[in-house]
C-alpha cells in the first residue's frame, strides 16, 4: 500500500490502530508538491464538493498556497475552490520511523506501537505532551483503495473528512471471462442462442411474471456474463453500467452487476467482490418485443445477420474491447418443452406425471425451511430446460399442507419443522417460450428435523489396555424435558469422526449409567424416568475404528424420535481426546538379579536347543494395579551391530531368541551388546498407538566369568600350592576359614576335586557337552610352566578326591595353571591361576 500522508494529523490517527511505516511529508515534496499547508476554511463547503464530485473518479488534488485554490480535476473537468489564507499559519511538521524510533523533526518521541494521538493541535505520545504542534488539514492519496481522502473545515468551521475516487486507480482494468449471453443449459444439438416465442393469446398466470397479453414476447433462460475488476476492492455493482456498440449506441437491455464470492465464501452477501469476480446480468428492456427480438442485437453484414458486439460502459467510460454478445435465436421456438428432457427437483421428469391420474415425481428428502424446486436439463441429450418462461408450484393437498405449515411462493416450499418426514403433493406448471403450459405432478417427503449441536465438557481419556471408554454426558439425558424424554424411546444415536472410533457406533455397544464407575446401569430406555437418569455412557472396545488415532475424536449423540420418523430432539457433541500412557506406567523391569541397578540394561545367558539360544527371560512384568495387560503382551526386538556397522536384528518370540548363532565367533560372543526394545500394542497390530521402553541388552554365554580361585585362611591368593603330594589341595572350611582351590561361578562356589562337579545348574564333564546344562572342562598347563598336569580323579562322593595333580616338580619350582570351559555352543570360557611347589 503506497500512503502519501500530507499532514502529521494523519500521523497520529493511524499510528494507534497501525504498525506500518509512516513517511515524513519531505519524502514525498515531488509529489504532493507541498499541498499540506496553511488551509483556514473553505468557502464552499465540502458537502458541496462532494456532491459536484460524487462518485466520478478524480485524476488529481492539488492546492496553491500562492493563490489559495484548491483544484479538484476529475472526469468533468477541473474544480476550484477559495480558501482562506489570512489565517495563522499552520507549522509543518515532519515526521519520520527510523527502525523502530518515531521521529518529530529528528527528535526521538517513541517507539513503534505507542499511542500517538493530536489534543488541541499538539502531538502526545502514551497520553504525554511532547511540546510539538502539527497541523490540522490534509489530503490522503491512497494507491490501494483508489481513493483521495480530504480533511477540511465546512462552512461552519467543523472539520469534515470526505473521500473521492481516484479515476486513475479506481477501476484499473475490467477482463471479461465470459462474454457471451445466450441460451442457459442446452444440447448440443440444439439452437445456441436464446430461446424466444410470442405468446399465442392472452394467458391467465398465477407465476411470478404475471399474467400474458397476445402477442407478448416470451424468453426462455439465459446466461450471464463474467467479468473481474481489479482492484478488486471496486464496487461495480454500485456504478451506471451500459453494453454500448462500435457506432455509440446502447444495447437495449439493463446492466446489473452481483458479486460473486463463491471462490472463497459460502454465502457471500457483500456489496463489494472480495475477489475481484463480478456476475453481469441482462435484463431486455420494453423496446424489444417479439417483432424485433431476432434483430435487436444483431445487424445484416453481406446479407446475413451477424450479432453485434458490445464493450461494457463504466459510468460512461469504455472498460473493455467490443467483446459482449447478445445471442438470440432468429427465429421464435418451434417445439414445445418436453417433460421427459427437464428434471424437477433432481428427479426425471415424466409425461406419466402430467395429470393427477398419473404416476407422481417422488422428491424424497426435502429439506425444511424454505426452499427451492429447481427446473433442469435432465442431461446434453435430453435439454429442453432453456425454453422455460417461467414456473409456479400449486399444493395438492391444502389442508395437509396447512396441518403441518407447508406454503408456496413461485418456486419456493416453505415447510416448518412439524412438516418433517411428512409426504404433500404438488403440481408444478411451467410455461414455455411458445405458450405452452406443462404440468409435472409431485410428492415431496421432507427430512426428518433436525437440531443445533449442543456442546457437552471436552474429555480425555489415556488409552489403558482395559479400555474403558467412559463418557461424561453432562446434562444430555438430565435436561430432557418429561415430554422430550417420552419420544426418545431408546432412539439414541452415536457418530463419530472416525479418527478413533467407528464412523457410526453400533448401538448395542454403548451401555449407560447413572454413576462414573459404571456400576449402576440403566436398561430401561423405553421409561422417560429411568432415562432422564442416564449421566455416563460406555462405548466398547469393539467401536474403535479399523485404523484408530490418538487425538481428539467428535462424538455426536443425538436423541430422536419414533425412528420412523427419525426427528431430532437433542444433539450434543464433545471432543473426546485420546492420549497414550507412558510405559512405566504399565509395566516394570521384572525382579531377578540379572538387570544394573538402574534398571536399564539387562545381562542374559546363552541357552541351546538345536543352536544357540538367548532368553530376555519376560524381562518386563505388569505393573501392579493396571488391568487388561498380561506379561506375555510385552513384545520386544532386539539388534546387534556386527563389525561393518550392519544393524542386524534378531526373531523375538515371547521373550526369546530362537537363534542367536550370530552373535558367536571364534568361541567366544563376539558380539555382546543388543540394542533391545519392549513394546505393548494398546490396540493390536496399531503401531502410533504402540508405547515403548528401550534397554540394553547384555549377552553373556552358558559359562561365561567361571574362574579358577586358590583361598588360604577365607583370602583368595595369587598363587596355589603345589603341596608335597604333588596336588592342589581342593576347597575345605567355610568363610575365613577357606583354603585350596575352588571354580567360582555366577556367586556360588564349589571344590574343584572331581569329574562330576556341579554348580548352579551346571555339571562339568571330561567330555562334549550333550546339552546347555554340560560344560566340558579341561586342565594343562602353560609351555613354560614346570610339572605335569594330571587331570582330577575320583569323585566328590567317594570322598578320596585330592584335586589337581602336578607332578614332577621340585621345591620352588612354578608355573601357570590353565582351565577350559567349553559349553554347548562351543563358547570357551578359560581361567588361569599361578601355582608354586612347596
Amino acid at each position: 500500500m503506497n500512503k502519501k500522508f500530507l499532514s502529521a494529523i494523519l500521523f497520529g490517527a493511524l499510528m494507534v490502530t497501525s504498525t506500518g511505516t509512516f513517511v515524513s511529508c519531505k519524502d514525498y515534496d515531488d509529489d504532493i508538491d507541498e499541498i499540506n499547508g496553511k488551509i483556514d476554511k473553505i468557502e464552499t463547503t465540502l458537502s458541496e464538493l462532494e456532491s459536484k464530485i460524487g462518485d466520478k473518479g478524480v485524476s488529481s488534488v492539488t492546492f496553491d498556497e500562492k493563490t489559495g485554490v484548491l483544484t479538484v480535476v476529475d472526469g468533468t473537468g477541473s474544480h476550484t475552490y477559495t480558501i482562506k489564507t489570512t489565517a495563522p499559519s499552520v507549522e509543518k511538521t515532519v515526521v519520520t520511523v527510523d527502525g523502530k524510533d518515531l521521529k518529530v523533526d529528528g527528535k526521538v518521541i517513541g517507539q513503534l506501537g505507542d499511542t500517538v494521538e493530536v489534543k488541541d493541535n499538539e502531538l502526545y505520545v502514551n497520553g504525554k505532551a511532547t511540546g510539538i504542534k502539527v497541523g490540522k488539514y490534509a489530503i490522503l492519496e491512497n494507491d490501494a483503495d483508489g481513493m483521495y481522502t480530504i480533511t477540511l473545515p465546512d462552512a461552519n468551521g467543523e472539520m469534515k473528512t470526505i473521500k473521492l475516487p481516484k479515476a486513475t486507480s479506481g477501476m484499473m482494468s475490467v477482463t471479461a471471462n465470459e462474454a457471451t449471453f445466450t441460451a442457459k443449459s442446452i444440447a448440443s444439438t440444439a439452437p445456441d442462442g436464446i430461446a424466444w416465442g410470442k405468446a399465442p393469446g392472452a394467458i391467465t398466470w398465477k407465476g411470478a411474471k404475471g399474467n400474458i397479453a397476445k402477442g407478448q414476447l416470451l424468453l426462455g433462460r439465459y446466461t450471464e456474463g463474467e467479468v473481474t475488476v481489479v482492484p478488486s476492492s471496486y464496487n461495480l455493482g454500485a456504478q451506471t453500467l451500459k453494453l454500448v456498440a462500435s457506432d455509440g449506441s446502447a444495447a437495449p437491455v439493463t446492466v446489473t452487476a452481483t458479486a460473486n464470492n463463491d471462490l472463497i465464501y459460502d454465502k457471500g452477501d457483500r456489496a463489494a467482490s472480495a475477489n475481484g469476480n463480478w456476475t453481469v446480468a441482462i435484463t431486455m428492456d420494453e423496446t424489444v418485443t417479439a417483432d424485433n427480438i431476432a434483430t435487436a442485437f444483431a445487424t445484416e453484414v453481406e446479407g446475413a445477420p451477424k450479432n453485434v458486439k458490445y464493450a461494457l460502459s463504466v459510468n460512461g467510460d469504455l472498460v473493455t474491447g467490443y467483446e459482449f454478445i447478445i445471442d438470440t435465436d432468429e427465429d421464435p421456438e418451434a417445439t414445445a418443452l418436453a417433460a421427459t428432457k427437464i428434471k424437477v427437483g433432481g428427479v426425471n421428469g415424466t409425461d406419466a406425471a402430467k395429470t393427477a391420474g398419473g404416476t407422481a415425481l417422488t422428491i424424497s428428502d426435502f429439506k425444511l425451511g424454505t426452499n427451492e424446486i429447481i427446473i433442469e436439463d435432465k442431461d446434453a441429450s435430453n435439454a429442453d430446460a432453456h425454453k422455460v418462461y417461467d414456473a409456479y408450484l400449486e399444493i395438492g393437498d391444502i389442508d395437509k399442507a396447512g396441518r403441518y405449515g407447508v406454503t408456496v411462493n413461485g418456486m419456493k416450499i416453505t415447510a416448518a419443522d412439524k412438516a418433517a418426514k411428512q409426504e404433500i403433493p404438488f403440481i408444478v406448471h411451467i410455461l414455455d417460450v411458445k405458450g405452452t403450459e406443462t404440468k409435472q405432478y409431485i410428492k415431496v417427503t421432507f427430512v426428518a428435523a433436525t437440531v443445533e449441536d449442543e456442546p457437552i465438557a471436552d474429555q480425555t481419556y489415556k488409552l489403558m489396555p482395559e479400555k474403558n471408554f467412559v463418557i461424561d454426558l453432562g446434562n444430555t439425558f438430565t435436561g430432557l424435558t418429561d415430554e422430550q424424554a417420552d419420544k426418545v424411546q431408546g432412539n439414541i444415536t452415536w457418530a463419530t469422526d472416525g479418527n478413533f472410533f467407528k464412523k457410526d457406533i453400533t448401538k448395542s455397544n454403548v451401555t449407560y449409567y447413572t454413576d462414573a464407575a459404571c456400576k449402576k446401569q440403566v436398561t430401561d430406555l423405553s421409561s422417560a424416568a429411568t432415562i432422564k437418569t442416564i449421566k455416563y455412557a460406555k462405548i466398547a472396545k469393539d467401536e474403535i475404528a479399523d485404523a484408530p488415532k490418538a487425538g481428539a475424536t467428535k462424538l455426536t449423540i443425538t436423541l430422536s424420535d419414533d425412528a420412523a420418523a427419525g426427528n431430532e430432539i437433542k444433539k450434543v457433541s464433545a471432543n473426546y481426546t485420546i492420549t497414550l500412557p507412558s510405559f512405566d506406567e504399565l509395566a516394570v523391569v521384572n525382579t531377578n538379579a540379572l538387570w544394573n541397578e538402574a534398571g536399564t540394561t539387562l545381562t542374559a545367558r546363552m541357552g541351546w536347543s538345536t543352536n544357540a539360544t538367548l532368553s530376555l527371560a519376560k524381562a518386563y512384568t505388569v505393573k501392579d494395579g493396571v488391568k487388561g495387560l498380561a506379561i506375555d503382551d510385552i513384545e520386544y526386538v532386539a539388534t546387534y551391530t556386527t563389525d561393518a556397522g550392519a544393524v542386524t536384528k534378531l526373531s523375538v518370540t515371547d521373550g526369546e531368541i530362537a537363534d542367536a548363532n550370530g552373535l558367536i565367533d571364534d568361541n567366544k560372543v563376539k558380539y555382546n551388546t543388543l540394542a533391545a526394545t519392549a513394546s505393548i500394542e494398546l490396540v493390536a497390530d496399531i503401531e502410533d498407538l504402540t508405547v515403548s521402553k528401550d534397554f540394553t541388552v547384555t549377552v553373556k554365554s552358558i559359562f561365561e566369568d567361571a574362574k579358577i580361585v586358590y583361598y588360604k585362611a577365607g583370602a583368595a591368593q595369587s598363587i596355589a600350592t603345589v603341596g608335597a603330594d604333588n596336588y592342589i589341595a581342593p576347597l575345605t572350611g567355610a568363610a575365613d576359614k577357606r583354603t585350596g582351590l575352588a571354580l567360582v561361578f555366577n556367586g556360588k562356589e564349589i571344590a574343584v576335586a572331581g569329574t562330576d562337579m556341579a554348580i548352579d545348574g551346571i555339571k562339568l564333564t571330561t567330555s562334549d557337552p550333550s546339552d546347555a546344562t554340560e560344560v566340558k572342562v579341561e586342565y594343562k598347563n602353560t609351555d613354560a610352566s614346570k610339572g605335569t598336569v594330571v587331570d582330577p580323579t575320583g569323585t566328590a562322593a567317594d570322598k578320596d578326591a585330592k584335586g589337581v595333580s602336578i607332578t614332577g616338580m621340585k621345591s620352588g619350582e612354578k608355573g601357570t595353571l590353565v582351565v577350559t570351559f567349553t559349553d554347548k555352543n562351543d563358547v570357551v570360557t578359560t581361567s588361569t591361576i599361578d601355582y608354586q611347589y612347596n
